[in-house]
Order: structure tokens, then C-alpha cells, then sequence
């Protein structure tokens, strides 16, 4: 069986090219790019490798980055005087680390200074909901990949050795999750009074039932890469690895990162029992770059983890494999290489169409990709302070244990005798009556003045004020000019210029770049499902089912900008408009030539960019919908309402005026009649028989015949 494994790893082992060949190159006709035989690919893979392993130590950028470590580390060397066992002086200084250690963390508070630290501007007729839906993915994706602690990994290196670079990349896979569910439901009781019924607690639906399910994570990602790790083409004249022609990754894989690949497109991965019998025969890598290769005999003096390449596990599939990655704008090639023998596992079309590769240097090299550090820039400065603090601390130790002399006697051999602490030299000259100390010079002053001047040649070079950055003045710095308000602006303004160029480049070569990139995996590769999982999380299932159309979000189109540094003024330019914005609200006329216009404010929207400006996250509740009586209520207080009230009630009481003015005028028609009628009774009985011929004492009411 072992045999049989054996001739089928071999015929996986593959041998370059003798050369690269028309015979061995061909035109993809699907993708219309240069595609590379197996072997051709292979070759095309181990010579770029070792052309820039070459370039990189022909150059001594090895040593550069190995000296820049050991000053970072300042590692103590034990040393004595000549011919004793006293010790010298060996006190290390971290100059360069104490600058590190200041910078990045105030560059860090910069670029993410907001939360969100970045900006999204949509084009015009583009709905405001799209913008906040893009903003929350962002800001999750960010977080899930972990984006600030690479930040910051990267800015680390970029100020230590002069350059950082990030690898990206999309994934997708199925996760398992769990949710939590009660054992029973909730025991319902009736409402006696009516409504809905009392939900109970029971000992059942107190208890936690675990569930698991499948969760389908996809989004891309980013990582810091080591600089020693990524092999640039040695024609790349620019420090911005996006303008390389090529690049190689190296690095090393166990079985479990290699089955993981097993299924994702442009892979081919041996068999399981194929890679199995490979890790379980022995995996034998070859050695790192030598820029990452510690010498024995600086094992204990640098700490740092072992080297990649070695075996760490006594489980063989543990074993680090050397995989190598060969990126450019039209391919990619992957190859497995172990034991002499080598695996070539992708060799397709880059999908991305660009180098997957984002960096940015501290300052800036002419004509060249690597960039200076503070370990070039400020090391020396660092060697200057130590070197004349220890001879310095040496001669003092000679006045803390001085040598004596003495008058030797006549027959003493002669010879040379060595200068030491506390020893006793012998001298043929009258000694101040045979015996004193030897007077030692006094340390010059001027050393004291060499470590204050390569503290302040550092501190210029670096950026790292530490009248702004840690609240002590700087030895030697007298007059500040931060007495007043504008004073301590320009101070700080200053302080902060040197440090604009490192934090400019690596948001324009990094951040934002990678934030253009995410938006365009996102709009290809996100699926749907995932797009309103995430937007649920953040905004809501609500608003995200009715306001966000997934085809309109992928089609939207954004510019991006990343608030950090002097980038920080446009979210403060809009919190410092909103009080305008206020004025103008409540202004009468404003608001009235804007509706003679045409238009009309969106309250919801003004108080959305309100909380967006004072850094509030608007899925908090800060508004919800109106209930039915809520509404009614409100449509009843409307001032349109209640102006309708108001007519209403006014004709009401004019109906009513005019009802008590007819009835009051009825009765006083009707007193009028009354009194007619009273008064032509009362004359018709006065009057006599002789006036009229008739009885005078015919009562109103008494039949008449007519």
C-alpha cells in the first residue's frame, strides 16, 4: 500500500523547465493572458525566488533590517578589561524603541480617531439608505477581519524597518454556530380580565437547550505580512507594491491549512491519503531568507519565535511545508516545496486582475521599492547615547575603585604591569612617600553633550515630541512657544507635519485602496443572504427588507475617505455646520423660500445626519414607528386640524347666536301680539252700549255670532 502512495506522490513531483519557451507558453483564449505550462510555471516560480532572495542580500537589506532589530531589542553584551574579570559598562539604551513605541499609538489614535474611521461620499441620486447600509458592512467587515490590530502590526514594521505590506484576499466557508433555545415554552395562563393571556415561567422553560447550525461566512480579508516573507521584483522603482511587476510570497503550511484549500477554486490539492503519506513520511523545508535567518550564536541574544521552517510539534502533520505564491497582473502559481521535490497546486488566471498586495513606506527611497526606517534614521543616534554613556559610566567606576601606586623596591623584576581597576601598580619614582591613588581624569563634559545632542537629532528626525506626545519637555529645550493657545497649535502643527508623511501613505497606498477593494469583492462575491444577515445585525431586518435592494446596493457608486490626521476635517467641519443647520431650521423665512422652491426638509433624514456627525450609531432607537392611537392622536393635534377645530367651533357658535336671536326675537313678536291683543280686550270692555249699541261687559273669550 505504502508503495503504491509512493508512485503516486511521485508522479505529483514535477521538474522546471529547462527554459521558458513558445513551446511551454501559450495565449489563455478565454482570459487573453499569457498562460504557463506546469513546468514552465514551476520554473517561472523557483528563478524569481531566488533572484529576489539575491537582490535582497546583494543590497544588505538583510543586514539593515537585522541591525535595525538588534538596536529595537538593545540586547546587553557581557565584556570586561583587558587581562581582569571586571566588567565593563554595557547599559542599554531603547532610543528607537521609545520612539516606536510613542509614534504608533498616536498614529493609531489618528486613523482611528472615528468609528467608523472612514467617510463614505455617494454620488449624486444616490439614496441615503445605501450609504448607511455600506457604511454598517464596512464596519463589520472591518471588525470581523480584525482590521485595527493588523493596522497596527503593519505600522510597527513600517516604522521599525521602513516598510509594510498587507496581503488581501476573499473567503468563503461554513462555520458552525450555535444559538441558544428553551427547553419548553412558557406556560400560558388566561387574562380573567381579558386580553392577552400571562406567560408563566416553569422549571422546563428555565433550562438552556444548545443548538448548532450552519453559518455561511464570506467576506474578504486582510493580513500583515512580514517584509522578509514577501520577495518584490528588484526592478520595482516605486514604494507602492501595486506598480511591481511580481511578487513572491513564502510561506509555510501545515496538513490542516492545506485540506482547508482542498475545494476552492484553482486549487488542486493531492488526496488526503496522497498528503497524508507525504506529512506522515517527513517534511524537510528548505531554509528561510537569510534576512530571517538568526545565527546560532544570536539565538539567546535576539528574541524572537523559532524560524518558520522548523518543526515545533512532535505531530508530523504539524510539520511546516514551504509553499510559495507567485503573483502578477495576469496569473498566479502556486507551488508546494519540501524535501527537494516540488507540487505545483494552482496555476490559473489572477481572478482579481491586480497584485494582491497593498504597502507603504516610512519615508520614501528615490528610484527604489523599500523605504527608511527609524531604524536607519534614528539608530545611530541610539549607538552615539549608548557607546558615550558606557565609557563614560567606565570611567566613573575607575574613581569609585581607583588604582593605587606604590614605590617598588630594588630588586623587583621589572615588567609591564596592567592598568585595573582596584589594582596596585608599581612605580620606581618616590610616590608621595611610597604609596597614593592614581588621579583619573574627570569625565568631559562634552560627552554629556553628545548624548543631549543625539537625543534631540533623534527626537528631529523621528517626530516623536515629547512635549506633545508625553508631556515632558525634551532635555535641552528651553523656550516651547506653547504659552498661548497659538503657540502650543503651531507647536503641535509642526510635530505633527513630520509625521504626515507616514500616516498619509499608508492611508492613500493601504486604507483607502483597500476600502475600493472590498466594495468591488462585496458587489461580486457577497451573497445575498449574507448581505442581509449582516445589514439585519446593524440597521434592522425592517429597514433593511423595505429600504435596501441588493442590486441597487452592489450598483451604487462611492468615493471614500478616511477621517485620520488633517483627513479629520471633514467629519468636524460637519459637526461644527450643525448648529448653522439649526438656525436655519427654525429660520421662517429660510424654510418658506425652500418650500416656494419646491421643497420640504426631512426631519428624519436631518436628525440622521445629526446623529452620523455626533458619532451615534442610528440602529439605536432613537425613533420608532407611531402606533395607530399615536397617530390619531397627532393628526388630531395637527395644526391643519386644529385650525378645522377652530372653524368648526366658530360656525357652531354663530348657529347658535343666530338660533338664540330668532327665538329671543320670536318671543318679543310674541309679547307684542300678547299686549295687542291685551290691549284691544281691555278697550273693547271699556267701552259702553251707548258708543257702540252693544254690552260693554262681554269678556274676551265669549261667543260671538257674527
Amino acid at each position: 500500500m505504502s508503495e503504491d502512495l509512493s508512485v503516486k506522490a511521485a508522479d505529483l513531483y514535477l521538474l522546471p523547465a529547462a527554459e521558458i519557451t513558445e513551446d511551454n507558453v501559450h495565449i489563455d483564449p478565454e482570459t487573453n493572458t499569457m498562460s504557463f505550462e506546469n513546468e514552465a510555471a514551476l520554473k517561472l516560480v523557483i528563478d524569481d525566488t531566488a533572484t529576489a532572495d539575491n537582490a535582497i542580500n546583494i543590497l544588505q537589506w538583510a543586514s539593515g533590517w537585522t541591525l535595525a532589530d538588534t538596536l529595537y531589542q538593545s540586547p546587553a553584551a557581557a565584556s570586561a578589561f583587558d587581562g581582569s574579570n571586571v566588567a565593563q559598562a554595557n547599559v542599554p539604551k531603547f532610543i528607537l524603541s521609545n520612539h516606536i513605541s510613542s509614534i504608533v499609538p498616536k498614529l493609531m489614535g489618528g486613523i482611528f480617531y472615528e468609528e467608523p474611521p472612514f467617510l463614505l461620499r455617494p454620488r449624486p441620486n444616490t439614496p441615503q439608505e445605501l450609504t448607511r447600509a455600506k457604511t454598517a458592512l464596512f464596519s463589520a467587515q472591518l471588525w470581523d477581519m480584525k482590521f485595527e490590530e493588523e493596522a497596527e502590526r503593519m505600522l510597527d514594521q513600517m516604522a521599525l524597518f521602513g516598510t509594510c505590506i498587507a496581503k488581501w484576499g476573499y473567503l468563503e466557508y461554513t462555520e458552525k454556530q450555535k444559538r441558544y433555545k428553551r427547553k419548553a415554552e412558557k406556560t400560558a395562563i388566561p387574562n380573567p380580565l381579558g386580553g392577552p393571556p400571562q406567560l408563566i415561567d416553569t422549571p422546563e422553560s428555565d433550562e438552556v437547550v444548545v443548538e448548532y447550525f450552519d453559518r455561511l461566512i464570506s467576506r474578504p480579508w486582510i493580513k500583515y505580512c512580514d517584509i522578509r516573507k514577501v520577495l518584490v521584483d528588484p526592478n520595482c522603482r516605486y514604494g507602492d507594491i501595486q506598480r511591481a511587476n511580481w511578487v513572491v510570497y513564502r510561506d509555510y503550511a501545515t496538513y490542516s491549512d492545506l485540506d482547508a484549500l482542498r475545494g476552492v477554486e484553482g486549487y488542486q490539492i493531492p488526496s488526503e491519503e496522497i498528503l497524508k503519506y507525504i506529512f506522515l513520511n517527513g517534511i524537510t523545508s528548505g531554509m528561510e531568507n537569510i534576512s530571517l535567518t538568526i545565527p546560532e550564536g544570536m539565538l539567546g541574544y535576539l528574541q524572537h519565535a523559532v524560524p518558520a521552517n522548523q518543526k515545533t510539534s512532535a505531530d508530523p502533520f504539524k510539520a511546516p511545508m514551504e509553499i510559495l505564491e507567485r503573483w502578477d497582473k495576469e496569473r498566479v502559481i502556486v507551488v508546494l516545496s519540501f524535501n527537494g521535490h516540488n507540487i505545483l497546486i494552482r496555476n490559473e488566471a489572477n481572478p482579481y486582475g491586480k497584485i494582491p498586495f497593498f504597502s507603504a513606506n516610512w519615508r520614501n527611497i528615490p528610484d527604489c521599492f523599500y523605504g527608511q526606517g527609524l531604524g536607519v534614521l534614528i539608530g545611530s543616534e541610539q549607538l552615539v547615547e549608548q557607546g558615550v554613556t558606557n565609557l563614560a559610566l567606565d570611567l566613573l567606576a575607575y574613581g569609585l575603585q581607583p588604582t593605587a601606586v606604590r614605590k617598588s623596591g630594588f630588586n623587583a623584576p621589572t615588567q609591564n604591569t596592567r592598568w585595573k581597576q582596584g589594582g596596585i601598580i608599581e612605580v620606581d619614582e618616590d610616590v608621595d612617600k611610597a604609596f597614593k591613588f592614581l588621579e583619573m581624569p574627570p569625565i568631559p563634559p562634552g560627552a554629556w553633550a553628545a548624548i543631549q545632542q543625539a537625543q534631540t537629532s533623534a527626537t528631529a528626525s523621528s517626530g516623536a515630541n515629547e512635549q506633545t506626545m508625553q508631556g515632558v519637555s525634551s532635555q535641552g529645550i528651553k523656550s516651547t512657544g506653547m504659552r498661548s493657545g497659538t503657540g502650543a497649535a503651531a507647536v503641535v502643527q509642526a510635530n505633527a507635519s513630520r509625521l504626515d508623511g507616514p500616516d498619509s501613505r499608508f492611508i492613500r497606498q493601504i486604507f483607502i485602496p483597500w476600502l475600493y477593494q472590498m466594495d468591488d469583492m462585496n458587489n461580486q462575491l457577497l451573497p445575498t443572504s449574507v448581505l442581509r444577515d449582516i445589514l439585519g445585525e446593524n440597521l434592522g431586518k425592517d429597514a433593511v427588507e423595505a429600504k435596501v435592494d441588493h442590486i441597487d446596493f452592489r450598483e451604487a457608486k462611492f468615493e471614500y475617505e478616511v477621517l485620520a490626521g488633517s483627513h479629520l476635517g471633514a467629519k468636524k467641519e460637519m459637526a461644527q455646520a450643525l448648529p448653522i443647520i439649526i438656525q436655519l431650521l427654525n429660520n421662517p423665512v429660510f424654510v418658506q423660500n425652500v418650500n416656494d422652491g419646491g421643497y420640504m426638509f426631512d426631519g428624519i433624514a436631518v436628525f440622521k445626519a445629526f446623529t452620523d456627525a455626533a458619532g451615534w450609531k442610528f440602529s439605536q432607537s432613537f425613533l420608532r414607528p407611531m402606533t395607530p392611537q399615536e397617530k390619531q392622536k397627532h393628526d388630531a393635534n395637527s395644526p391643519a386640524a386644529l385650525q378645522a377645530h377652530q372653524v368648526q367651533s366658530q360656525q357652531q357658535s354663530q348657529v347658535q347666536k343666530f338660533k338664540a336671536d330668532q327665538e329671543l326675537e320670536d318671543q318679543k313678536q310674541l309679547g307684542k301680539a300678547a299686549n295687542e291683543v291685551l290691549r284691544q280686550t281691555t278697550q273693547h270692555a271699556l267701552d259702553s252700549e251707548e258708543v257702540n249699541g252693544e254690552p260693554g261687559n262681554v269678556g274676551f273669550g265669549s261667543e260671538t255670532n257674527l
